[in-house]
């Protein structure tokens, strides 16, 4: 029996779930079995197999000092096979200090899993997302963080069996909150748009100049990596494995040369538009339309004709 431990992330739930999937292909060919933790939880989570329901007035939010403790705690009673994070903040903050604890390997922001004769390897981008690197994973519990959206829930369980963890030995907060303030955000999250006008290092004009063509489509606009390098654009609507995944009906690349790095953070996507002045640009590759020119001409004739 191959038993899987996922971390739930208040903020993000659905994509930890997602996570589920991850486990789910480790295990390969082996029965599994999926366990959720769930941390003060305002809502009862199903989903997975067994579900770890830890509360307690005395955890600061998202403490990841506690929560490693309470990782540990719970993984010392229940002894995983795998230990799962998403890779947003919280997850980058708990995961390494779980597997220091669990003096384990961590192998942070995979994108695909491949289970052998082997052994079960875990697949990232390396040297700046130049190359794909297949880590076998010898010791356990396997310790991995997924940036939300790379992996999708296969398997469902409707009756998620409910346990209380109550915590052994609690160490002292290692941080007071003293204000909740929500951000401020402009637009929608590019994570679930369905369409995207996508600029990178080739395209000369200010983001801004998409906003027209975006709402035309019904989309939203998001960057490369490069872009946002140059500071023309957040970090929050960067696609990438730095960045976001994405999996939009139709993706408008415009002067994005595509990096494996860029490529990373493009999962199940329809259609992709891919408008360059270089041919031989690897987003060209995996377009279902390739558009040789000059991107900011083909914004400005494509939403006058669409705006028509």
């Amino acid at each position: 029996m191959f038993k899987g431990l996922i971390v739930i992330d208040n903020d993000a739930i659905d994509y930890s779930l997602d996570l589920m999937e991850v486990v789910q292909q480790l295990a390969g060919t082996e029965e599994v079995s999926i366990y959720g933790l769930g941390i003060n939880l305002t809502k009862k989570m199903i989903g997975p197999d067994i579900m770890i329901n830890v509360n307690d007035p005395r955890i600061a939010y998202k403490d990841s000092r506690v929560v490693a403790t309470i990782v540990e705690q719970v993984h010392k009673k229940y002894q995983f096979d795998s230990i799962i994070f998403l890779a947003t903040d919280f997850g980058r903050m708990v995961a390494p200090r779980v597997a220091m604890r669990l003096k384990v390997g961590l192998v942070a922001d995979i994108t695909d899993i491949q289970v052998d004769k082997r052994g079960k390897k875990l697949v990232r981008p390396a040297f700046s997302g130049n190359i794909m690197a297949s880590i076998v994973c010898e010791s356990s519990p396997i310790m991995a963080s997924v940036h939300p959206n790379v992996f999708h829930l296969n398997y469902f369980n409707q009756d998620t069996e409910q346990e209380v963890f109550v915590i052994k030995e609690m160490v002292a907060p290692s941080m007071e909150v003293l204000e909740i303030h929500e951000m401020n955000t402009t637009g929608s999250d590019i994570r679930e748009a369905e369409v995207l006008v996508s600029a990178g290092g080739g395209f000369s004009e200010p983001i801004e100049q998409l906003q027209r063509l975006a709402e035309a489509l019904a989309g939203s606009i998001s960057v490369s990596k490069s872009v946002v390098d140059q500071k023309k654009a957040s970090r929050e609507i960067q696609v990438g494995q730095s960045g976001k995944t994405v999996s939009p009906n139709l993706y408008i690349a415009l002067g994005i040369y595509g990096s494996t790095q860029h490529i990373e953070g493009l999962k199940n996507i329809k259609d992709i538009i891919s408008v360059n002045t270089d041919l031989g640009a690897p987003m060209n590759y995996l377009a279902s339309i390739v558009v040789h020119g000059d991107a900011a001409e083909f914004v400005r004739k494509l939403t006058t004709k669409i705006e028509g």
